[in-house]
């Protein structure tokens, strides 16, 4: 995207004058400030169909309300909006997984670089998701939590500095099939694969959800669901249902707005009932975010510290133990365990396809009238990049590795 720059100037006629911005490769970012005087960052991910700033423009005043309402009676933030090419995953044949953990990298590194630079690592952050955009959010907290190697511990900054997320149509649970319409190009022969892996129930979203899940206590979160269904052709359908968009998650803030997808974080006027419940959220987390987080960077460099501690006495140790024992059959038992990196903590799930690779393998053992050799028995594990295969195996490996 060309740089622009966005001045007082350019909010339409009647709209209240706010500060200096400028568009950076589809970042607004306040000029004119000192990085000392700002709070709070303020991140905005538009969903698949429009980018950040049509997500967040109202068309017919062409108010960017987070520019020309919130802004100016919030000087403390700093608003950044991040831009990825949606549309591309609508395209027939888009792989199902890659694209969202290809996204999430992509974004993750490229935020922690622009804070970096800024030195701003630890810097609070509100997040506010629009559709898509907070499925991509979720899968780059969860990569974001896993980097705790020493070259690698900055990605996690993300993790840390997170304070609240406002998630506004997220398909959590999935979308209909009434809703693959909506994506459906007709000069593109058959549907997007991306599309119909966010379909309710489907592996993908079951892998973001497992990932999400044991990190998402540590957020404030504020779902929201569209009100009003959305026209596809001759028919109207909800392309992201309450129950999908806001579930019911001890502690999370719910609210409906009564818009259509696309329109949901569209405002004309400042007194827009969805707006100031979105304003009122947004600036109570601002207050509120900097005595946490910089209590939580407190605990995390404890936690660092130590996993360092740890890392290295695994390095230090003998990498593999090996030696011969009796079980309690009689039968001679060849212990020998080599595994070059431990599971992520993130991995849950897969107890109905650990037990049967557990019952296809048996008792993994080697007798003495088998020879050195023994019974090799293999099992082959397949599926699509990403869906986790390897942490299957190293679960399975770590859980199995006394017998």
């Amino acid at each position: 995207m060309p740089l622009e720059e966005l001045k007082n100037e350019d909010s339409p006629a009647g709209s209240p004058a706010s500060p200096l911005v400028e568009s950076v490769n589809g970042r607004l970012e306040t000029s004119n400030r000192r990085e000392t005087d700002v709070w709070c960052s303020i991140v905005v991910l538009h969903g698949l169909f429009e980018s950040s700033i049509e997500t967040l423009t109202e068309a017919s005043t062409g108010i960017v309300w987070i520019r020309d309402f919130f802004l100016p009676h919030s000087p403390q933030s700093r608003i950044l909006t991040y831009d990825y090419d949606g549309r591309a995953l609508l395209r027939p044949g888009t792989g199902i997984v890659d694209p969202l953990l290809s996204l999430a990298t992509t974004f993750l590194g490229e935020l922690v670089a622009e804070r970096a630079w800024a030195r701003a690592l630890n810097r609070p952050i509100v997040f506010l998701c629009h559709g898509f955009g907070g499925l991509l959010l979720k899968r780059a907290l969860a990569l974001s939590h896993s980097r705790l190697a020493k070259s690698t511990e900055r990605l996690r900054s993300i993790y840390v500095s997170t304070y609240a997320i406002l998630f506004v149509g997220t398909p959590h649970q999935g979308i209909p099939k009434s809703a693959l319409r909506f994506a459906h190009d007709p000069k593109l022969a058959g549907l997007s694969q991306f599309m119909i892996s966010l379909l309710v129930g489907s592996e993908m979203l079951n892998e973001v959800a497992d990932q999400f899940m044991p990190i998402m206590k540590q957020y404030r979160i504020f779902n929201f669901w569209e009100e009003l269904e959305s026209e596809i052709g001759d028919t109207t359908t909800y392309v992201v249902d309450r129950d999908s968009a806001a579930p019911h998650w001890a502690d999370a803030e719910q609210c409906g707005i009564r818009a259509t997808h696309l329109e949901m974080l569209k405002f004309r006027t400042a007194g827009a009932s969805a707006y100031t419940v979105i304003r009122e959220a947004i600036a109570r987390y601002i207050a509120s975010a900097p005595t946490t987080i910089e209590t939580r960077w407190l605990n995390e460099q404890k936690y660092l510290d130590a996993e360092h501690r740890r890392q290295a006495e695994e390095i230090l140790k003998p990498q593999y133990e090996f030696g011969s024992t009796n079980n309690r059959d009689g039968e001679h038992k060849l212990e020998f365990y080599l595994v070059s990196h431990c599971s992520s903590n993130l991995f849950t799930g897969r107890k109905q396809q650990a037990q049967e690779l557990k019952e296809n393998f048996g008792r993994v053992l080697c007798s003495p009238n088998q020879g050195s050799r023994g019974e090799h028995k293999i099992v082959v594990i397949h599926g699509l990049g990403g869906s986790g295969k390897t942490q299957f195996c190293l679960r399975y490996a770590e859980e199995n590795r006394a017998k």
